[in-house]
């Protein structure tokens, strides 16, 4: 199982859910260019490069076939993946997924978003708004220090290729087994957004609104999230 991380994170912010599923699967996860570990690395911080990150990572490793775990702008890379690497992806598992034709945020959300590059407060700020209830202490410092490693070109470059993407009829041809979990209380991702602009788009694709929750998910309820993932495992 690949696990690809959202906006402005990293690697362990897995940590909490990936706990439940390593016993039982090989787990790889990463840090995309410019992010985490990986934040040295030089642009383009694009979907489209990050997909030929991710094929040359699986190429190099022998990973594949994989199931392919995407969070918020990860599941967009998933998505485009997917589409790059069909025979690669067995499954597709989309949390709270950017869809393929981005996200139309007005022009005040997008300035908000572009100002939490490299500032920890006001980084701090956004993520409150980013789970159903207060997150503990030990969650809050995991999102800020994966922030802490995302360097601003990168936050900006890749919140753009996220923001603005448009391969829909593209994403339409995807024919992997695909789940799409939508937390019920995210905003402006609401459920019926994904419905229209993720699930609507997959063929066949199953949707399901995950109550109590907001759009950090994986780190809201990872034992549910693991429960639901498995059975998907277990239907392929």
């Amino acid at each position: 199982m690949l696990f690809v991380h959202g906006w402005q994170a990293a690697a362990p912010v897995w940590q909490p859910l990936i706990g439940h599923l390593a016993p039982h699967h090989r787990i790889v996860t990463v840090d995309l260019r410019g992010f985490g570990e990986s934040n040295e690395a030089p642009g383009p911080y694009s979907l489209e490069r990050f997909s030929v990150d991710l094929g040359d990572l699986i190429a190099a490793a022998d990973l594949d076939p994989l199931v392919v775990v995407g969070h918020s702008m990860g599941a967009a890379i998933a998505q485009r993946f997917a589409i790059d690497y069909p025979e690669a992806v067995e499954g597709l598992v989309l949390i709270a997924p950017v869809p393929a034709s981005g996200v139309p945020f007005p022009p005040k959300t997008v300035d908000f978003f572009r100002s939490t590059a490299g500032d920890s407060d006001r980084a701090a700020q956004w993520f409150e708004g980013l789970t159903f209830r207060e997150a503990p202490p030990e969650v809050k410092r995991l999102l800020l220090d994966a922030h802490s490693k995302v360097g601003a070109d990168a936050a900006l470059e890749s919140l753009a290729a996220w923001q603005e993407a448009d391969f829909a009829g593209e994403a339409a041809t995807i024919e992997t087994p695909t789940l799409i979990l939508a937390p019920a209380g995210d905003r402006p991702m609401t459920p019926e957004f994904l419905r229209e602009r993720v699930a609507d788009l997959i063929s066949g694709s199953s949707f399901e609104v995950v109550e109590e929750s907001a759009h950090y998910l994986p780190l809201e309820q990872p034992a549910r999230l693991a429960a639901r993932i498995e059975r998907f495992l277990e239907e392929l």
